[in-house]
């Protein structure tokens, strides 16, 4: 039987999350700065979680958090990018770096120094897909055609390889543990 509730209700529940975010800069603010719009689901989980270690495997930069979780989404974004185009150099199969036409979109990393993207393959950011590149090899790309809140639906209740990583997932603890920013 499917649950009824939101996305991101079912991974908060799924990880044992009951907080939310209280933003700081809106997401205007953030997609001039970042030149791109952002899937509505991503900013519907945006909304409820922090920046933090998700599972202890996925890192997440909440950019409208604060000023500085800003900066480093955006240097994450920028150094994830300089990785796409610098494989495409060295001759391996791979998608265009934002903000070539079709160029991927970084929206967060695991911890292993891979990165996850959307495929923006319409103008439709609602519509994007998520791709996932490990760190191992350049051109080893996992694509899906779900949105970015299944895949973290998939990734907070895997207890198995089966997930956008291919990690076994059944010994990481299902939550969230927020990042602090000393001031």
């Amino acid at each position: 039987m499917a649950d009824g509730r939101p996305m991101v209700d079912r991974i908060a529940s799924a990880i044992g999350w009951e907080g939310a975010v209280s933003a700081r800069l809106s997401w205007d603010e953030v997609e001039a700065r970042m030149k791109t719009s952002f899937p509505r689901d991503y900013k519907e989980f945006m909304g409820k979680f922090p920046s933090g270690a998700f599972r202890d495997v996925i890192r997440i930069l909440n950019p409208i958090q604060d000023g500085k979780f800003l900066a480093l989404f955006e240097e994450d974004f920028d150094r994830s990018l300089v990785g796409v185009k610098m494989a495409r150099e060295y001759g391996y199969d791979s998608f265009p770096p934002f903000p070539e036409p079709g160029g991927v979109i970084p929206f967060a990393s695991d911890f292993a120094g891979g990165t996850l993207f959307w495929l923006p393959w319409t103008p439709d950011p609602d519509k994007w897909h998520v791709v996932y590149q490990s760190r191992h090899s350049p051109d080893d790309w996992t694509r899906t055609k779900r949105p970015m809140t299944a895949v973290m639906l998939e990734l907070a209740t895997s207890r198995s390889t089966r997930n956008i990583l291919g990690w076994d997932m059944a010994a990481k603890d299902r939550s969230l543990e927020p990042f602090e920013l000393g001031s």
